[in-house]
């Protein structure tokens, strides 16, 4: 487990003045000796160089600096008297560690490398309770043995403290990782009691062991109560957090939240859970029956896709059922879920009950729509058992008759319509029919032929050739690195600079390179240490220009004329470069000397780390980077493929596409203008500007939001589109996060909010119920007669066109509405064609956007529908005495979702499902396959 393992590492860790590197959270100075020790760098305890900064001081300048004090030139001595004067003489940084005391800061920021002691013992209570029999037994003691192991490589001891209820709390003693120490674990660990209190286990480990260089690690269930000890145990816990800094990480096993866990621990890990449940998923595979393997398309007929998570799964169901959440119990673990996510096809596979069961999609529960205003953060799955209890129980009382699928509820029109007459009905069923036609002749459909006419105006079509030669070119012999050479690729479209994070060696530079073969011009390349000095990047001074009492650089060849640069460890960059590199890369342009600020034709810059910056005095540099991509070496199977070149970068291909691309660039910048940011993306990125600083804890700069709507806009100009689409936010994944682990919460969020929102549509039936039923109480007044023909009063005719005015403005904003979302559901559609997202991101996007969006768009079109219909009764179109039950019907439709058909259903002739289904569920059998049909 490489979570428990980075976990047993960092625990007892604490700040100290000698002692090995290691990364903390910044904390605050404290003026209280009763707070935490930590330490923090102290200017007057020279003990070691830390970089070069600039001072007056003789004894630590740079040589070089000398140099002038002894020069025979007039110019270069009075030089360094006036940097002495002005105390800018490069010196080096020389510094130490001392001991504080610490407040911890309220908002999360970066972890910065402090030296840290040796921790104290490993602390691990257990709980041996009833409940974590079985699987979680099996987990807690993994656990337990990974401890012992891990304390013995750090020369540490472990101590185990097994708990069931207050009294019930039994101590290891110290475990020794030997044949000896691990037969007398076991034998601890098969104590076993009844309930589950922490509150023995805590007493033990706060009144006996040293808790000064100790963190506890509390493996349970979850089974704990709100609060889970007394308030006298947890005033004496924060006590020792805030003298010590001692923390307690809860490991949970069976469930991914408990309310008293979190208020209990500093931590909460739920990482066991998917262990648990990838067991669950060994067990039914090992007890399938051997002929099951002889019939392979019923073990297939579930079609995972992708890689099998344990906690979600995506299976195939009906066209009607996607974008639907299903949630599915295991019968051995009644405690534990499984998400499932609906996309197309049926399935017609019961599995065995042994673990896990996928049922057919009509008897599953179906609980909710997805919430699109959910970030990924907030996905978790239910934990009370009562309410689930209770909607299985419901369900089974429904299909209790074994039918294969959901019963229609019959609403109150469908039992009025048996009761009468049979040659009447038969002229409203005929007067219904035919004004669907109307409907769905006025239902004015967005084609994807207007979106592709729109793309061939654009002068920008044609050139589409050069953008795809240049990302080939830029990744051409390259492994796994097809994301990457695309954003540096629209980082030169857009003239930002681009970042990479990695280990060393993961063709960083190699990209760099590529990018400047690509663009042509001077390349400028450099490796920054803390000794940098600024002639290595701006170039050294003009002693010929001293002479003439003018302060120059000698820039040819160096970063202020470069094309395209790549500046490798670019956090290690001291203060006395920092100033001038950051106006380079925000105005593009230099100051050299006497007031002379040059323009630099920079273009992109790449930056490549090993690691963030550490210090907030960098975070400025950081801001300069819109672009970011997290680069990993290459997979298992990549490295395969990647061994058996002769040279694994080896370039293959030539292009000359300088020219080109430069009056491409050009062009694009010009035509910015005229590409419109629409109110819904602005509000997308305002909500997502409050997750990443609410949610995640990172601040985003004004700057950064503003240069990410003209990338937005330059991704729409290459696409040859008039407007930025919400296809076009997926970009934003590469560019609010401030650390590599934001991107997953980030691109969660983007995914679950990019589909266009329902607000639209939920307001417009919710007007549309409340008009239709205003209707209808004025059709019955008049007896169906809307012109006065036969004497209706003209109060009461007033009032119908007033209805009928609202009805047409709802149903013009529906078609709007309607059209905006069928476009999302085209650009989805070809979301691999998006010349910036990478092939797998986009299958992965499109997979899991386009059912959502193919929800959405169907429920626009029903709306849209609803509102036509509305208008088109309130016409003259239709005789009077049909007008009222055709309204009536139309109230009693409450457009639910949940009567659904099965594609064999969807099949059947007119005559089956008319002997099948009730008026009313033919009428909605009727509309479904007509909706099917035209998606398809």
């Amino acid at each position: 487990m490489p979570e428990l393992r980075n976990l047993l590492s960092q625990l007892g860790r604490r700040p100290s003045v000698e002692g090995k590197i290691n990364r903390f959270l910044p904390r605050k100075k404290s003026y209280s000796s009763d707070d935490m020790l930590s330490v923090q760098v102290d200017n007057f305890n020279p003990t070691s160089v830390s970089g070069l900064c600039y001072s007056s001081s003789l004894t630590t300048m740079l040589p070089s600096e000398a140099v002038f004090l002894q020069s025979a030139v007039k110019a270069l001595r009075l030089l360094f008297l006036a940097k002495k004067a002005e105390s800018k003489l490069l010196s080096y940084d020389i510094n130490g560690w001392t001991d504080v005391n610490t407040l911890p800061l309220p908002r999360k920021r970066r972890s910065l490398s402090l030296p840290s002691a040796a921790g104290g013992p490993i602390i691990v209570c257990l709980d041996t309770s009833w409940s974590m029999s079985g699987v979680r037994e099996k987990l807690a003691k993994a656990v337990v043995i990974a401890s012992v192991q891990a304390a013995a490589r750090q020369g540490r001891e472990c101590r185990v403290v097994s708990f069931s209820s207050a009294k019930n709390a039994v101590e290891s003693g110290v475990i020794s990782c030997d044949a000896y120490g691990v037969k007398r674990l076991l034998d601890f660990l098969t104590f076993s009691f009844g309930g589950t209190d922490v509150t023995g286990a805590l007493n033990f480990a706060i009144g006996t062991l040293d808790m000064a260089s100790s963190d506890i690690i509390l493996v349970t269930d979850g089974e704990l109560p709100n609060p889970p000890v007394s308030q006298e145990i947890m005033d004496k816990l924060e006590i020792l957090r805030q003298q010590s800094g001692m923390e307690i990480h809860g490991l949970l096993i069976g469930k991914k939240e408990s309310p008293g866990l979190s208020s209990l621990c500093t931590t909460v890990h739920d990482f066991l859970v998917d262990y648990e449940l990838n067991n669950c998923v060994s067990l039914w595979n090992n007890s399938q029956p051997q002929n099951a393997q002889e019939h392979p398309s019923k073990s297939s007929s579930t079609a995972l896709y992708a890689n099998f998570s344990p906690t979600i799964a995506v299976f195939n169901c009906s066209p009607r059922l996607k974008g639907y959440v299903w949630k599915l119990r295991t019968p051995t673990y009644p405690r534990t879920t499984l998400t499932l996510y609906a996309t197309r096809n049926t399935i017609s596979q019961e599995f065995s009950h042994t673990s896990i069961r996928f049922m057919e999609p009509d008897k599953c529960l179906l609980l909710r729509k997805r919430d699109n205003k959910t970030g990924g953060r907030n996905r978790r799955l239910l934990d009370d058992d009562d309410a689930w209890d209770h909607e299985f129980d419901r369900v089974d009382e429904v299909f209790e008759s074994g039918s294969d699928r959901h019963e229609s509820r019959i609403s109150t029109t469908s039992q009025k319509d048996h009761g009468r007459n049979f040659e009447f009905m038969q002229r409203v069923d005929d007067a219904y029919e035919s004004m669907q036609q109307k409907v769905t002749l006025e239902l004015r459909m967005w084609s994807r032929n207007d979106l592709e006419s729109e793309v061939k105006q654009s002068p920008f079509h044609c050139k589409r050739h050069v953008l795809l030669d240049s990302i080939s070119y830029v990744e051409s012999g390259l492994i796994e690195r097809n994301a990457e050479s695309r954003l540096v690729v629209l980082g030169m479209v857009s003239q930002e600079h681009v970042l990479f994070i990695g280990p060393p060696g993961t063709c960083k530079s190699e990209l760099g390179r590529r990018l400047s073969q690509l663009c042509g011009g001077p390349f400028f390349q450099r490796l920054f240490t803390r000794f940098t000095t600024p002639e290595e990047i701006f170039g050294p001074l003009s002693l010929r220009a001293l002479e003439n009492d003018e302060y120059l650089r000698c820039i040819d060849g160096f970063l202020p004329t470069a094309n395209v640069a790549f500046l490798d460890e670019i956090f290690k960059a001291n203060s006395s470069i920092l100033n001038t590199l950051l106006t380079i890369l925000n105005e593009r342009q230099f100051d050299n000397g006497a007031g002379m600020r040059i323009k630099c034709p920079l273009k992109c810059v790449i930056g490549a780390s090993n690691e963030l910056p550490e210090s907030e005095d960098l975070d400025a540099l950081l801001d300069r980077f819109l672009l970011r991509a997290n680069v990993l070496p290459v997979s298992d199977a990549g490295l395969l493929q990647m061994l058996t070149r002769i040279t694994p970068t080896c370039h293959t291909q030539t292009i000359d596409v300088a020219r080109d691309l430069e009056l491409l660039v050009s062009d694009i910048s010009l035509s910015l203008e005229t590409i419109s940011l629409d109110q819904n993306i602005c509000l997308l990125i305002q909500n997502l500007r409050k997750f990443v600083r609410d949610e995640l804890g990172t601040y985003v700069s004004d700057r950064r939001l503003v240069k990410a709507s003209r990338l937005l806009r330059v991704s729409a100009a290459t696409h040859g589109r008039a407007k930025v689409d919400y296809v076009d936010c997926l970009l934003l994944e590469s560019i609010l996060w401030q650390t590599p682990d934001q991107q997953v919460d980030i691109r969660e969020w983007l995914l679950d909010n990019i589909t266009p929102r329902d607000e639209v549509v939920q307001q417009s039936r919710f007007l549309l119920r409340g008009l239709a039923t205003e209707a209808l109480a004025l059709v019955r007044k008049t007896m169906g007669d809307i012109t006065g023909e036969s004497g209706a009063h003209e109060a009461d005719l007033e009032a119908i066109r007033s209805v009928q005015k609202e009805v047409e403005q709802i149903s013009t904003l529906l078609q709007s509405h309607s059209e905006e979302v069928e476009r999302h559901v085209a650009l989805v559609d070809g979301l691999e064609e998006h010349i910036w997202i990478s092939q797998d991101s986009a299958h992965a996007a499109k997979q899991f956007l386009m059912p959502l969006a193919l929800a959405a768009a169907n429920s626009l079109r029903n709306a849209c529908s609803e509102a036509i219909t509305l208008k088109m009764y309130l016409t003259d179109q239709l005789e009077n005495d049909l007008r009222s039950p055709l309204i009536e019907m139309l109230c009693n439709n409450d457009g639910d979702d949940d009567v659904l058909f099965t594609e064999d259903e969807l099949q059947m002739s007119m005559k089956e499902a008319k002997r099948k289904y009730d008026r009313v569920t033919l009428r909605r059998w009727k509309s479904a396959r007509r909706q099917t049909q035209q998606e398809f």
